[in-house]
């Protein structure tokens, strides 16, 4: 063989190709893997502030009513606050007593106050659900594109009628 200084032969050539081919392909997997652990992770956030915001905004209105919150069907719940100056979904504190309206269209999350207009409160969810166990309401809140296979069947959150529980033992 001749040593020629001023190249590679045709065997270092294909040597360096497939050492450099397996470090692109370890490359590729690796970055696979953080990507997919990154959407997961987007996902898992976006549900947890759903869960959040969702917990904060039901607590408030269910624990602060004296009244059993009514469930036309499974999507939509009317809570009745009886107190003036309570703080409404929207925010307001009508010196009226007055009624909230929480329904789900188009995975948003809306609020009514009396005859008022609607409000968008929450986006991305996918399915939510009332249901009334004595002085304790449960809602089911499934957040919107949550691939977890374990969190499929969406959360829980029971909420007890604290108000309306301190009411009849003061009465």
């Amino acid at each position: 063989m001749k040593n020629n200084p001023d190249g590679f032969t045709l065997v270092e050539l294909l040597v360096a190709l497939a050492v450099s081919s397996f470090l692109m392909a370890g490359i590729s997997l690796v970055y696979s893997a953080l990507s997919e652990s990154v959407d997961t992770s987007k996902e898992l956030e976006n549900a947890q502030e759903v869960l959040r915001y969702s917990s904060e905004v039901f607590t408030r209105s269910l624990k602060q009513t004296k009244s059993m919150p009514l469930i036309p069907d499974a999507s939509t719940i009317v809570v009745v606050q009886d107190t003036s100056g309570a703080t409404a979904c929207n925010g307001t504190k009508p010196a009226v007593p007055f009624s909230e309206t929480f329904t789900l269209v188009d995975n948003k999350l809306r609020c009514q106050v009396n005859a008022e207009a609607e409000q968008v409160l929450l986006t991305g969810l996918e399915d939510i659900s009332y249901r009334s166990n004595g002085n304790l309401v449960e809602i089911t809140v499934v957040p919107e594109s949550l691939n977890v296979d374990m969190l499929a069947n969406g959360f829980r959150i029971d909420i007890a009628l604290s108000g309306k529980i301190l009411h009849e033992a003061l009465n």
